[in-house]
């Protein structure tokens, strides 16, 4: 089986799905507790049913203003991502041909105002677009450790229309 999307050739319009509406995905916001000291934000509450699979492996990786880091795709493995800093837009397709929101888009803009935890099922195709003006770093909590040898990672070149996307940014 190939990691390439089987694309959904219906119009954009008929594909789209409203926010939170991949079939797997999920969207918990966070809200910071704020005081003249600071700020707390309880990211792992084992209390949460965000937090139903285990938490077995965890990284952090950052994307320099302007860039895009995907499309990528695990075919066993669910991420969990929270936006530590930064302003990053994360678009998400439904390759999952047996999926009923397969072919389907979804956008998730993260900020430090706006944050949260995004739960990105397996075949799920996820890319992240830095649009703030200075380096973004973003911690996964993957359902699964990752695998050296055989790595649970199949990526496409966003810019390659495999999975046609407008990465421009509205209003810019």
């Amino acid at each position: 089986m190939s990691g390439r999307p089987q694309l959904d050739v219906r119009p954009a319009a008929e594909r789209d799905v409203p926010q939170g509406r991949i079939e797997g995905v999920e969207l918990a916001r966070v809200t910071p507790y704020v005081d003249h000291r600071g700020s707390l934000t309880e990211v792992v509450d084992f209390d949460h049913p965000f937090w139903r699979e285990s938490v077995v492996y965890a990284y952090c990786f950052t994307i320099v203003p302007g860039r895009i880091k995907g499309w990528g795709m695990h075919k066993l493995q669910t991420d969990r991502y929270f936006l530590v800093r930064g302003s990053v837009r994360t678009v998400l397709y439904d390759g999952r041909a047996e999926s009923g929101t397969f072919g389907a888009y979804e956008t998730h803009n993260l900020t430090a105002a706006s944050s949260g935890l995004l739960r990105i099922p397996p075949g799920v195709w996820h890319a992240s677009q830095n649009w703030g003006d200075s380096e973004a770093a973003i911690m996964n909590f993957p359902t699964r450790p990752f695998d050296r040898v055989d790595p649970d990672k199949y990526r496409i070149d966003p810019h390659s229309d495999e999975i046609p996307f407008d990465w421009s940014l509205p209003d810019g």
